[in-house]
């Protein structure tokens, strides 16, 4: 971890788009990227102002709802498996870059927190990469960042549909902590179907956050 620590502050960054050298990916790489539906619900894919979660899937989440900054593919997919994998640090800052360009979509919020990974996960890599990524956005849009949520069990959703996966990560998450209607934004590094940032808006809802809305690098 040290080694790949100081060969990181040594080594030259190359853009995964064009490979020029200076950034993850550079300005032009990132302005050329395509960017997802904003105007949908996350759920259901219904047209809604901002991504906002829409009135019918409203019954079933507190999830206020959910900015998305790119589409999981090409270099976006590269930049987060860097981020999830190798914890480059250029990789975090680019990735916050792409989040904060959804940053009009927001609501008002007033503190910024991460959806926490397994213990097991953060053993094998030493570090949470949405906890990376979150305290970035939050330093860079003047948000205070505090870790507000907790995990008991470890989920493997990969094939699992919707319903399956609310089913999975319901009750998963609490809040460490007792929130007194304070405007959350909840950070993630992929949304796939919702379930993982809905269940934890359930849990800072349940421990009174007054609203919680998302943001997540990519939609899978």
């Amino acid at each position: 971890m040290i080694f790949s620590r100081i060969l990181e502050i040594f080594a030259p960054i190359n853009c995964l788009g064009c490979g020029f050298e200076g950034d993850v990916i550079c300005t032009t790489c990132l302005d050329a990227l395509s960017l997802p539906d904003r105007t949908s619900c996350y759920a259901c894919g219904r047209t809604n102002l901002r991504g906002r979660t829409c009135e019918v899937c409203l019954r079933g989440t507190v999830l206020a709802g959910v900015s998305v900054a790119a589409r999981y593919d090409g270099v976006v997919k590269e930049l987060i498996l860097r981020l999830k994998f190798h914890r480059l640090r250029a990789a975090t800052e680019t990735a916050a870059k792409l989040l904060l360009r959804t940053a009009q979509d927001w609501p008002e919020v007033q503190l910024v927190t991460s959806v926490p990974v397994a213990a097991s996960r953060h053993r094998e890599r030493g570090y949470n990469q949405s906890e990376l990524l979150a305290k970035a956005v939050a330093l860079r849009a003047g948000l205070p960042y505090q870790p507000l949520l907790g995990r008991l069990t470890a989920t493997h959703q990969i094939g699992l549909d919707r319903r399956n996966r609310l089913e999975q990560a319901s009750g998963a998450f609490y809040a460490i902590r007792a929130l007194e209607g304070q405007k959350v934004l909840l950070v993630d590094d992929v949304v796939t179907t919702g379930a993982t940032l809905s269940a934890c808006a359930d849990a800072l809802r349940s421990a009174g956050a007054g609203s919680v809305w998302a943001v997540a690098v990519a939609r899978h």
